[in-house]
């Protein structure tokens, strides 16, 4: 890479992780750090402003090549004021993150909904590319998704579309922690994962991998899942099926080419994948759904951190010749 590229910071803000990573405009990336994030406001803002400031100090490169910082993350968000107006996943509400960042940074900082960040992030550098109309759907702590009709991201008034987790599913299902009952994130999220699993145990399901009482997460499932446990291996089919439920929805509105899944719950794709497809396949509009591809994200994790860069070096150079 040559020196004079520009730089720019990307940020992903989840509920049990917090991903930074320094970005080319070009969607490399040239250094990244992890941490786990903490519940409420009171703590973030400075755990984020430390692990910004260990990635730099790591990469060791020239403060003046990074031209400043892509947010991408969960929950409604007023992009203009660059706010994070409420997240369930994190715990906080109204929360300034923008402000905080350049007052201490002294960097511009453009904030994103992780779903259009990493819609973006997998149709410029990823299994999106080339492709006009996609629809990217992040399983992890919550499910999001992001929006790309006719080469444009839709991204709502605010940038907050594509709250997929929040559609109903079933009107007189639990309340949800957004207020509305039934959403999609209380079948097949990672919290809704573990929280079912613990349930099932508790009353008397059966499954060597997890004795009564044990702590279980959504990776645990999937890990299991892969080493034959039946338990977990229809859990995860259950939990396609309500994907594949919501992901009907989708390709019925917006007419998709493809349909890209991400997220920490991925990692059970074995077994997800194909309940979605079976569920596509069983009940969506034949002539619809025999158009989609349904298929794993190429950057991971990553597509985040990338698409949020992505968006940055575009919102703040209006030649930088990106696909939006």
């Amino acid at each position: 890479m040559e020196q004079t590229d520009d730089l720019a910071i990307g940020l992903d803000i989840g509920g049990t992780k917090i991903l930074t990573a320094l970005v080319s405009k070009n969607g490399e990336i040239l250094s990244k750090l992890q941490c786990d994030s903490k519940g409420g406001k009171e703590n973030l803002g400075e755990l984020i402003i430390n692990t910004i400031k260990a990635l730099i100090h790591e990469a060791n490169v020239e403060i003046t090549r990074i031209k400043g910082i892509g947010i991408a993350t969960a929950g409604v968000i007023d992009s203009k004021k660059k706010e994070i107006i409420f997240a369930s996943n994190l715990d906080i509400a109204n929360f300034p993150i923008g402000p905080i960042l350049e007052n201490e940074l002294d960097l511009p900082v453009e904030l994103y909904n992780d779903g259009n960040a990493a819609a973006v992030g997998e149709w410029m550098w990823g299994r999106g590319k080339g492709k006009k109309n996609l629809i990217y759907i992040t399983v992890s702590t919550g499910i999001g998704a992001g929006i790309i009709s006719n080469d444009r991201l839709i991204t709502g008034i605010t940038d907050s579309a594509g709250e997929f987790g929040h559609i109903s599913i079933n009107i007189d299902g639990p309340l949800c922690s957004c207020g509305n009952k039934g959403c999609l994130e209380n079948y097949a999220s990672g919290t809704a994962i573990s929280k079912i699993a613990h349930e099932r145990i508790e009353n008397g399901s059966v499954s060597e991998f997890f004795p009564p009482e044990s702590k279980i997460t959504s990776v645990d499932i999937c890990n299991a899942a892969k080493m034959g446990d039946p338990f977990s291996i229809e859990l995860l089919d259950e939990v396609g099926e309500y994907l594949g439920i919501g992901i009907i929805n989708l390709i019925h509105l917006f007419n998709t080419e493809a349909v890209i899944l991400g997220g920490g719950v991925m990692n059970g794709a074995d077994f997800l994948l194909p309940a979605i497809k079976r569920t596509v396949q069983k009940h969506g509009i034949a002539s619809i759904v025999d158009k989609v591809n349904i298929e794993i994200s190429q950057l991971e994790k990553y597509a985040c951190v990338v698409g949020a860069t992505g968006l940055f070096f575009k919102n703040s150079n209006k030649n930088a010749a990106l696909p939006i």
